[in-house]
């Protein structure tokens, strides 16, 4: 029976070997087919190419171990390349609002690309500013609704005495709100108390001016501040949305830096 379960196995295992066999000769196959491919492949027309050919291949030559073999399309494609860094410096330098270039505008465009050691430092440091930007958006969004919010609690409008009529200031809150919503009994009375004190508040810078009278020119100065208490709400609310765009910039910001930042 061992025999005959030796008999059995060899026929797979031979299977499995030609198998792999097969594959590897595949593999070899198309390497030496990429191999003919990049050796075959047509030339550029030198014509085309911003320096001779052998011009690049020389300074290739000059730091490359010796006998290292250079394909052709490395020289080509190095001759390209090499032909492109040159235009974009000569851009940025075309780009000062002057007649001429010089040695120092020659140093500042190519200073970024002499920098590559220092992409992880700048890129730590730009991705810092910019959270740095965030927390301080974060922490100016929050005093300012927790001033709003400190001063709400600090209200309270008690009293028995009501300086209006009570139909009158329901009325009046009627007028300006959606039809069916009710009112709570604290908010008319809360209303009216404050309502009071409002009109306590104008009397009272009204007459602190000298004279015997009280005029129009006077009461328009009086309530000039809670005019503008309208306006400085809305200015609160759009600051705030500002500074959460500000926020989304940032995250964009630092995504963009941590994926470009590379070496």
């Amino acid at each position: 029976m061992a025999g005959e379960e030796k008999i059995q196995k060899k026929p797979a295992q031979e299977g499995q070997e030609e198998q792999a066999g097969t594959q590897e000769t595949q593999e070899e196959a198309q390497e030496e087919q990429e191999e003919v491919q990049e050796t075959t492949a047509p030339e550029r027309d030198e014509k085309e190419l911003p320096f001779p050919r052998a011009t690049i291949t020389n300074r290739l030559r000059e730091h490359l171990a010796k006998g290292k073999q250079i394909k052709g399309q490395v020289k080509d494609e190095m001759n390209v390349w090499v032909g492109k860094m040159i235009q974009r410096v000569a851009e940025k330098m075309d780009s000062q609002p002057y007649t001429f270039v010089n040695y120092e505008m020659l140093k500042e465009a190519i200073a970024p690309y002499e920098s590559i050691q220092e992409i992880d430092s700048e890129r730590k440091a730009l991705s810092g500013g910019l959270k740095k930007i965030q927390e301080d958006c974060d922490k100016l969004i929050e005093e300012i609704d927790k001033g709003s919010k400190k001063k709400v609690a600090s209200l309270k409008f008690e009293g028995d005495k009501l300086p209006f009529p009570k139909a009158t200031i329901t009325n009046k809150l009627r007028m300006h709100l959606s039809e069916g919503k009710q009112i709570k009994g604290p908010v008319k009375k809360g209303l009216n108390i404050w309502a009071g004190k409002l009109v306590k508040a104008i009397a009272g810078k009204m007459n602190s001016h000298k004279y015997n009278y009280v005029d129009g020119g006077m009461f328009r100065e009086a309530i000039e501040t809670y005019e503008s208490i309208g306006e400085i709400e809305i200015e609160k609310v759009r600051i705030i949305k500002q500074l959460e765009a500000v926020k989304l910039s940032c995250d964009v910001l630092v995504s963009e830096v941590e994926r470009k930042f590379v070496k």
